[in-house]
């Protein structure tokens, strides 16, 4: 494709864009550590206390506002990725169906596959009309992860640690990402293992599309599948690695159980079981109700039950030996090795792993 595939962005929204990653600058560092003094000072010893603890401060409603409202901004605002796309579209939509053209076995659609309650009922991250509905949504998400990703470090970087770590650790011939959506994390691993055979899986045809889109403009051969994670119809022990990246927070927890035992029931003996994603939250009763607020104020209803599950326990009680949870090596400082709440807002990703037992 001669021409660019990507939107265009006006002077407008790129001068926009800075005016709310500046906001975005106050609530992480300035707000966010004045918050964080109060907090500590109430005492509260539970979630549910410090958050009516901190009810009356001017400072917290600030901080909460700047939370939530930013994403709306960056999403709806006068400037925003939607009104910058909407008259875009037409022409995305027709590279997209350009490109489902090319190199058709790689993208699998399945536009009769039922979709959860959990996916349509919310629109995860304030993605209006969520991810599963059209074209648009996968070109939102994009251009909102590609500034900075949601552990305040490169986008890439997190990925590009993770599969190297996981090529260092396993060295998978054979993977299958879960809610892989554009198959950031996709790529990231054909990158770090180019002769792995890999695949994606996600609910959304919508954003396959685009991810799609985006391996064939890398020349990465990667098949993709509109799939579930809890049931994706693949062929049992047929996958040395199945994993999953900022997936595990946007489901149910009995939705991640099943998911569990769906990559027991994929992965070959001696297979490796892994999720990329928020877990360990550092900073006691603080840090685990700044992720309970930011859940809730980004329309992400699963991640603090999430949170609170035992993973460990959840991956061992489904087969899995050596389970493990760490936190990212990126991120796994001293201090908040010992539990410490950081210098500014960020989430701290975690990597929970299990393997299935080899019975030869």
């Amino acid at each position: 494709m001669s021409e660019s595939t990507r939107p265009d962005r006006s002077f407008q929204a790129k001068a926009f864009d800075g005016f709310v990653q500046g906001l975005k600058g106050v609530w992480r560092n300035e707000l966010y550590a004045k918050v964080i003094d109060e907090a500590v000072e109430t005492g509260a010893n539970s979630v549910s206390d410090l958050e009516l603890a901190m009810t009356g401060s001017p400072q917290y409603a600030m901080y909460a506002w700047l939370e939530r409202f930013t994403q709306q901004m960056s999403l709806v605002g006068r400037w925003g990725m939607y009104r910058e796309l909407k008259p875009q579209m037409e022409k995305l939509s027709t590279q997209l169906d350009e490109a489902a053209g090319r190199n058709p076995e790689r993208l699998n659609l399945d536009p009769y596959l039922p979709l959860p309650e959990y996916l349509t009922e919310t629109e995860i991250h304030q993605y209006s009309g969520g991810l599963w509905e059209s074209d648009m949504g996968g070109y939102a998400l994009e251009g909102r992860t590609e500034k900075s990703s949601f552990s305040m470090l490169e986008p890439d970087q997190p990925l590009a640690w993770y599969a190297e770590y996981i090529r260092d650790t396993v060295a998978p011939a054979r993977i299958l990402d879960l809610g892989c959506a554009r198959a950031r994390s996709t790529r990231a691993m054909k990158r770090a293992m180019p002769n792995a055979d890999i695949h994606g899986c996600d609910l959304c045809g919508p954003i396959l599309r685009l991810a799609h889109l985006r391996n064939l403009e890398e020349n990465l051969t990667i098949t993709l599948w509109q799939r579930n994670a809890e049931d994706t119809g693949f062929d049992a022990a047929g996958f040395d690695l199945v994993t999953s990246h900022w997936l595990i927070h946007e489901m149910p927890p009995a939705a991640v159980r099943r998911m569990i035992a769906e990559g027991w029931r994929l992965l070959k003996p001696g297979g490796t079981f892994a999720i990329y994603d928020m877990y360990i939250t550092p900073g006691g009763v603080v840090g685990e109700w700044l992720h309970a607020g930011y859940a809730a104020r980004n329309n992400e209803p699963f991640a603090y039950p999430v949170a609170r599950m035992d993973l460990k326990a959840e991956v061992e009680s489904a087969g899995f030996v050596e389970a493990q949870v760490a936190l990212s090596g990126l991120q796994a400082t001293p201090e908040a090795l010992r539990g410490e709440l950081p210098n500014c807002r960020i989430h701290y990703m975690s990597v929970i792993t299990g393997r299935k037992p080899d019975t030869s």
